[in-house]
């Protein structure tokens, strides 16, 4: 065969696995088309405008997005609330985020606070102060979602290529492909469905099969049943003295909200050993820093409101929310707008 044949012959099998590719994602996108999750990225980028509220959470805080969009819309655009949700949360992870990315973005040259910022919320649950242990390493969600291309380069060149620095070029090529329906749909069926069959179940029958639904469920039970064994760790505590020693420092309003959690996920002994205690410790926390503690984690939600990992809120439970909050704990931010802007309000 010549060159020019094997050549020829090259170009047409690479051409036709693009197309087959192309054809691929269409028809993924045909019939799932859902909207990449919130992360850092998007909370960052968001932020090239100073809002009135800055809500930092663990991936639970998306909701807090939802609440920003209902705030808007029940103030004429008069206040604005930002969220940055950081994946896999951790309140050490969270604090990291806030002083490396979100800080710059807040203060000027002199560190001082940018207006019209006023108000601070962080959400978080109980899991979010677990630790059995101290980490060795970075936690992976900063790599992940909190670091630059600076933080990879600096880390590729003191240890090379692994497992760790890898997830940043994992998170990039997810962005950059973020709308391939085919890229959506590998990182769906890891995240939220285990295994392919699972997934399809789930477009045709609209729910996971009974038994893999036990089967989560029973190890949320067990995780939250034995949560006291591990909340309230003093590496993420001391990160939240830390948070709050900022706020006060630039005379922020801060608000801790303990997020919703799914019901039946919560047993008695989950609810009286975990939930209570962990409630009561932070209730605690905020009477002695003077710092206002929302527990929401129950008794707004119902489960049909949480997404398939039940964990999450989905998007009727987070609608539900955000107009419960407003209505009711968070009433507050609907007066939260500049002091030049008050009678326009009124």
């Amino acid at each position: 065969m010549s060159t020019n044949n094997t050549w020829r012959s090259l170009s047409l099998l690479a051409l036709g696995i693009v197309l087959a590719l192309v054809c691929a994602d269409l028809l993924m996108r045909s019939f799932y088309n859902v909207p990449a999750k919130r992360q850092v990225r998007e909370g960052l980028s968001d932020l090239q405008r100073v809002p009135n509220v800055l809500a930092m959470s663990s991936s639970h805080g998306r909701s807090f997005h939802i609440l920003g969009n209902r705030l808007r819309e029940r103030t004429g655009n008069q206040s604005d609330l930002i969220a940055v949700a950081l994946e896999a949360g951790k309140v050490h992870a969270m604090e990291w985020v806030f002083d490396q990315r979100v800080k710059p973005l807040i203060t000027d040259s002199n560190g001082l606070v940018r207006e019209p910022l006023t108000h601070v919320m962080f959400g978080i649950t109980w899991w979010d102060t677990c630790r059995k242990e101290l980490p060795a390493e970075t936690a992976h969600n900063i790599v992940t979602h909190g670091w630059t291309a600076r933080h990879y380069v600096s880390d590729f060149t003191k240890t090379g290529a692994n497992d760790l620095n890898r997830n940043y070029v994992r998170n990039l090529w997810r962005h950059i492909m973020s709308g391939s329906a085919l890229v959506k749909t590998r990182f769906a069926i890891s995240e939220n469905f285990s295994r392919f069959t699972n997934f399809l179940r789930v477009m045709v029958l609209g729910g996971l099969p009974e038994d893999e639904y036990q089967q989560t469920l029973s190890r949320w039970h067990d995780d939250i049943e034995n949560g006291h064994e591990c909340y309230l760790s003093e590496m993420d505590m001391q990160a939240m003295d830390r948070f709050v020693a900022f706020t006060k420092s630039h005379d922020l309003d801060l608000t801790i909200v303990l997020f919703p959690l799914k019901p039946d996920t919560i047993t008695e002994a989950g609810l009286n050993n975990t939930i209570t205690p962990f409630a009561e410790s932070m209730m605690a926390y905020g009477g002695e820093n003077d710092v206002r503690v929302v527990d929401m984690t129950l008794g707004i939600l119902d489960d049909s409101e949480f997404m398939l990992d039940l964990d999450h809120v989905n998007v009727a439970g987070n609608l539900k929310w955000s107009d419960y909050a407003l209505d009711n704990d968070f009433q507050f931010l609907l007066n939260v707008v500049p002091d030049s802007d008050q009678k326009v309000a009124q």
